[in-house]
């Protein structure tokens, strides 16, 4: 067995962790991390953001720290990960996604009053962004309002979301730039699921038959060390692509497989990957029959060949295995598809080797996610039904519904940008402004080579337009499986496209952020604030 040098441990979780500071020694690096966390020490909470008076329905512990598990056999790798601790709720609130680094699932009910102490254990500021969730702007996570080091944060907020699977990450930008993409690709991430009555006198698929499942790619070098973006000639190229790993982990564990019976599940998935776009696919080439998307269940169930899903979406799956038998197995897939001309440079040559920061599993290579192996005859009492939700309520558009145009691109040798500015802090432009109770539409127009997954905060929409302007600077294969229909927080701009979407700026005033959630390109300048104001 190989032992672990917890000096040498330190110093890797030290690099990740420091802005400004990797060319010095190894022994200055170290230095430096001691005396970040020994000035931490002496830091007292952060404040308290959201509702100030109780009783809260829930009430939890969340921590973001440092700490190594078993990812591949050998060596345990080091990782940054959430914890958590139930201080008062439903006995089910948190559970374990696994046995690996995915932060814990935590499962609320439409209608609670939830509260958390935000605990921050890592050498560097981070936040905690409820993604998806309709709160005020305060508790939402943003860069704006980090948690130091050693510091905590106590937020409140009302559930007021429909049921369905959203998450939790970290969302920091500092001076030198964003952090998201290191800390949620170093393991800060985690699964929350709303529950409703609605939904629970469906009868769907639940306990042993609803699975959670987080993909991510990851890349391992030497004993089992996580590898990010290094600092070679293929970082600003990995920057401007996204960065792509050479395995597959689904909730923190390769090689997936589940012993099933011979009846319905559920399979709710979260694309938790930095930048990787899946197109999920069944090995023996049943559809896809979708419940719900983003922002909960459809009106009914929807087939599909695929489903194209992008990073920060989630889609919600219904797959009956009554017709197969005992020794069966079905495999959920990433079929191949075609990407775009820069990822099939970055493919091969000296790019694909690593020396540019190419991948050895290039966008849209066909791979396996999930192996389901039937092992057992049962009679399961559940049925799709007909019809799903009936609180399904889209933005109301109309003739005078105002349009606002955001073109996405990049300004020369600088990065991304948003109508051609890039992230400036809590500056807002005038066009960022949006009235407080009203509805408009949000066109999103990609003209740049790469895909971008745009997510807005705050909200779910509404797709209510998709159009090719140009040509897909050869992006295919994925059309057919794009999901617009129910309600969204992430909606995918595949290059060449227009797309528009209906949102209403309700209950709260306030800064909220939108940007592409290609980590990469998010942290490299492509998020801009909006304000809410009456």
């Amino acid at each position: 067995m190989t032992t672990i040098d917890p000096r040498r441990r330190m110093l890797l979780r030290c690099v990740g962790g420091l802005a400004g500071i990797t060319a010095l020694t190894p022994t200055a690096l170290l230095t430096a991390c001691k005396d970040n966390a020994a000035a931490g020490t002496k830091r007292e909470g952060a404040g308290h953001y959201g509702l100030e008076n109780g009783p809260f329905d829930v009430d939890i512990r969340l921590r973001a720290r440092p700490d190594t598990v078993p990812i591949l056999p050998g060596t345990p790798s080091e990782v940054w990960r959430y914890t958590a601790e139930l201080r008062n709720g439903p006995a089910d609130t948190i559970t374990p996604v696994g046995d690996s680094y995915t932060g814990p699932l935590i499962r609320l009910r439409r209608g609670q009053r939830f509260h958390a102490r935000l605990e921050n254990s890592l050498p560097e500021d981070t936040t905690v962004h409820w993604h998806g969730l309709h709160v005020p702007p305060d508790v939402d996570g943003q860069p704006r309002l980090p948690i130091k080091p050693d510091e905590a944060m106590t937020v409140a907020f009302d559930v007021r979301d429909r049921a369905g699977l959203y998450w939790y990450h970290p969302h920091p930008h500092g001076p030198d730039g964003g952090r998201v993409g290191f800390q949620s690709y170093a393991g800060l991430a985690g699964p929350l699921v709303i529950e409703d009555e609605a939904e629970r006198a469906l009868g769907l698929p639940a306990g042993d038959q609803e699975m959670i499942l987080v993909l991510q790619d990851r890349r391992f070098a030497g004993d089992n060390e996580l590898t990010y973006i290094g600092s070679g000639m293929g970082t600003m190229m990995t920057r401007m692509r996204g960065f792509l790993g050479d395995r597959i982990l689904v909730n923190g564990q390769p090689d997936s497989a589940r012993e099933v019976a011979t009846r319905p599940y559920r399979l709710r998935i979260l694309n938790g990957s930095n930048s990787r776009i899946y197109k999920l696919a069944w090995s023996d080439g049943r559809p896809m029959t979708v419940l719900g998307t983003d922002g909960g269940l459809l009106a009914a169930p929807r087939q599909y060949p695929f489903v194209a899903l992008a990073p920060a979406q989630r889609i919600d799956l219904w797959v009956d295995l009554s017709a197969n038998d005992p020794g069966d197995e079905l495999r959920l897939l990433s079929d191949s598809y075609q990407a775009g001309m820069m990822d099939n440079m970055m493919a091969g040559g000296m790019m694909g080797s690593g020396m540019m920061g190419g991948a050895d599993l290039p966008a849209g290579t066909r791979v396996p996610l999930l192996a389901l192996r039937v092992t057992r005859r049962e009679r399961g009492k559940e049925r799709l039904p007909e019809r799903l939700a009936e609180d399904l309520q889209t933005p109301p558009v109309e003739r005078d519904t105002p349009l606002r145009r955001f073109k996405l691109g990049m300004v020369m040798m600088r990065g991304f940008a948003i109508n051609g500015r890039r992230f400036e802090g809590a500056t807002v432009a005038d066009h960022e402004i949006v009235p407080l109770g009203h509805t408009e539409v949000w066109e999103f127009v990609n003209d740049s080579m790469m895909p971008h997954p745009m997510h807005v905060h705050g909200l779910q929409f509404a797709v209510v337009g998709r159009e090719q302007i140009g040509g897909r600077r050869g992006w295919s294969g994925l059309a057919a499986g794009l999901v617009d229909s129910g309600l969204h927080d992430t909606v995918l701009v595949l290059p060449g496209e227009r797309v528009r979407v209906a949102l209403t700026f309700a209950d709260f005033e306030g800064l909220y952020l939108y940007h592409c959630h290609n980590m990469e390109h998010e942290d490299n300048g492509m998020m801009r604030y909006y304000r809410v104001r009456s």
